[in-house]
């Protein structure tokens, strides 16, 4: 038996958006950038200070290690994924913010939507 799944248009960019923040973040690219790098585009656009980079540091590589271990988990359907990517981005940004000066957070949050944004094709 087939069923007929309907998404209104907002759901379904929800669910574009999220594989394309899952899917985007299991790229090669992504995958060979690393911590490093990721701290490196942060830093710059983020203006950190030393201490700050030593702070986030850690949280990139966990955030990252997360990631890894959702691709590589089987159990979960695409859906799943998508929503585990979004609470783990969601963790990243809460754990980052407790570094970050409130111009910083709302620098990242801009960053993060621009982001989101270029996925949605806008």
């Amino acid at each position: 038996m087939i069923h007929k799944i309907t998404l209104s248009n907002d759901t379904f960019r929800f669910c574009m958006l999220f594989a394309g923040l899952l899917f985007g973040m299991f790229s090669p690219a992504l995958a060979q950038s690393g911590p490093e790098l990721q701290m490196v585009e942060l830093s710059k656009k983020l203006q950190l200070t030393d201490k700050q980079k030593k702070e986030l540091m850690p949280i990139v590589e966990e955030r990252d290690k997360k990631i890894k271990a959702l691709e590589a988990d089987t159990s979960m359907g695409k859906l799943q994924k998508i929503r585990k990517a979004s609470e783990i981005q969601d963790s990243f940004r809460e754990q980052a913010a407790k570094y970050l000066s409130a111009e910083q957070v709302k620098k990242l949050e801009a960053l993060q939507a621009q982001r989101r944004a270029k996925l949605m094709g806008h």
